[in-house]
Formats: C-alpha cells, structure tokens, sequence
C-alpha cells in the first residue's frame, strides 16, 4: 500500500516539473520575440568652412598578389666527379656558399646564391654524375609580383619606375622594388582591358617564396601645390567651382581648374591663390536604433530609440544633393585607384 502511495507522489511531482520547464521556456522565447532591434541610418549634410591648403598629393595604384621567384635554373653537376651524398632536401632554402651536394672526392656542389631547392635528379651514390644529372633550384634573392593595370592608367606607368612593396606577413615593413617589365597584350574585358606589370625587388631574407603581399606605385604627384577637399568642388555643367568666404561673410563662387587627386584632396590649377577660406560638403551619418515586438499583442518597447554619430554645430544645413546652384561634387576615386578630378 505504501509502495502505491510513493509512486503516485513520485508521478505528481514529475508532472509538476514538467509544467515548470514549460512554462518558464514558453517566457523565455515570448521575452525574446518582444526585443528585436531594429536599426536604420540617415544622413545629414551641411557646408562648413575649411581653409585651402598647401600640399604634396599623389595619385596611386595598389594591387595584391603573390609573391614569386625572379627566376629559376637548373645547377648541372660536375661530370668528372662522382656523386656521394645530398646535402639538402626538395622544398629547402639555402644560403649563398652552402653545400648542396657531396662528390666523392670531398668536394662539394654550392649554391651560387640564396635559393630555394625545387627538385633534383642525380646518380646513385658513388656514380660518376652525367649532363642528364641537375638540381632544380629558384632564386630566392630577387623576388618579383605581378601588379594588373588598367587600360586608362597604363600609360602612366614606366619600366624602371619605383613601387612600394608591403608583406602582409611582416607587418612595418617595407620594401622597394622597380617595374622590370609590362606585357604590351592586355587581357580584355567587358569592364575594360588590364595589362600586368611585373615588379622586382630584392629579399632581406624574411621573406618566403608564396608569401601575398600588396605593391603601390605612384602614378602621378603634385609637390607643394595648392589643393582643397574633394567635397569642396561643386559643378554646374562643365565648370568646377568652389564658395568662397569673403572677409564680410558673403560667398561667392569661384571657378577653378583641377588637377592631380587622391582620395581626399584635389590640386587647384588655377582660380584660387591658396589663403582663401571655403565651404565645403560634410555628410553625417546618423544610426538609429528601435526596439519592438513582433508579437501580435503589441506593447513591446517601441520608442525607446538613442542616436549615435550625429555633430552639432551652427553651419547651415542642406538637403542631400543640393549645393547652391550646382550638382552635388564627384567623389573621390574608385577602387585602390585615386582618379584625377
């Protein structure tokens, strides 16, 4: 009888566990339902004043890729000597002056330079060494990568010219190289034809044959010129122009000629004598951030947004597009590319 009445218990409270779980896993996915965050951005622009600016600005070209071996040969071996023993195996670098193999005669075959060992085909040990015999080896003291050039700044790039070569495996440190060789077949396609340039530089030692790396050369400069933001040229029809603030606070629109660009700032050619003050765009985002619920009941937490990212300030305000009488300024530059304006 007893024994009766423990189970009975034992299935009570079983059940009333189960209920629990239920119940407090049903709150936890309602709890979460009712918390979804929900984000969007808006952009604010304003004219604000900067003064012109006396700088050096380059336009440069960045691309990615391996790097790679200058060359590679086949190291013949000594054939009135006999082979003895391999000093190295496939796949290992060596250093200028060190063994590569043994001959029987307690000489030895050295590497003529610093060199990574591909692959080798020699005798059995204490066989005189035919021409048939080598050590395939490649140069790891001259390394070379390959930059892709676009058929609209070919032409700015020179055999000979210097690049700056970045090792992602080696971080503050760089290296320079000079363009060794341009290929005159360029390799088409619907967005334009490429050309591939071949840049050359020497190793230190730190670098391995397969390491990715970045190259940078400068496709055109501008030394001490007088240059503005980009957002600070504005266009109507063919003419670039900027608003310039005269000593009583009244604008005025200038016309200028443009030249060099980067990223950032744009040479003026003629128009401006470099102590004007000007207007120019900033465009602000702003993140906005709403909780609510997506239960059909409602409630939730709808309206308890906060911004982030906005300035304040006293500059006047103007819609996104718009910039007193002209079309809103070209931006900047596409790609790893800065374009002139």
């Amino acid at each position: 009888m007893k024994a009766k009445q423990n189970k009975k218990k034992k299935v009570i409270i079983c059940s009333c566990i189960a209920i629990v779980v239920t119940i407090v896993v049903a709150f936890s996915i309602n709890n979460s339902n009712q918390q979804k965050e929900d984000k969007s951005s808006t952009s604010t622009t304003k004219l604000v004043e900067t003064k012109v600016s006396t700088q050096t600005i380059q336009k440069t070209l960045t691309t990615s890729g391996e790097i790679k071996s200058s060359s590679e040969e086949s190291l013949s071996l000594d054939t009135s000597k006999y082979f003895s023993t391999m000093c190295i195996e496939e796949g290992d670098s060596v250093q200028a002056g060190e063994n590569i193999l043994k001959y029987t005669n307690g000489t030895y075959l050295t590497a003529p330079y610093d060199l990574v060992v591909e692959s080798f085909s020699v005798p059995t040990s204490g066989n005189i060494c035919t021409s048939s015999n080598y050590v395939k080896v490649e140069n790891a003291k001259t390394l070379n990568m390959k930059m892709s050039i676009n058929e609209s700044e070919i032409a700015l790039v020179k055999v000979g010219q210097n690049a700056t070569i970045s090792v992602n495996a080696l971080e503050d440190k760089t290296y320079t190289g000079t363009i060794s060789k341009i290929d005159s077949i360029g390799t088409y396609s619907s967005s334009g034809s490429t050309f591939s340039a071949v840049v050359e530089f020497e190793n230190d030692g730190n670098i391995k044959i397969g390491m990715s790396a970045s190259c940078t050369i400068v496709l055109e400069e501008a030394k001490d010129c007088i240059a503005v933001p980009i957002s600070s040229i504005q266009t109507n029809g063919n003419n670039k122009y900027v608003i310039v603030v005269k000593g009583n606070g009244e604008t005025e629109n200038v016309n200028v000629e443009t030249g060099v660009s980067n990223d950032n700032y744009v040479q003026i050619l003629s128009g401006l004598d470099g102590s004007e003050t000007i207007k120019m765009l900033e465009i602000t985002s702003n993140t906005e951030r709403s909780y609510k619920s997506n239960s059909s009941s409602g409630g939730g937490m709808n309206g308890n947004r906060r911004n982030s990212g906005g300035q304040g300030g006293n500059f006047e305000s103007i819609p996104s597009g718009g910039n007193q009488g002209g079309s809103k300024p070209g931006g900047g530059t596409q790609g790893k590319s800065s374009g002139g304006m």
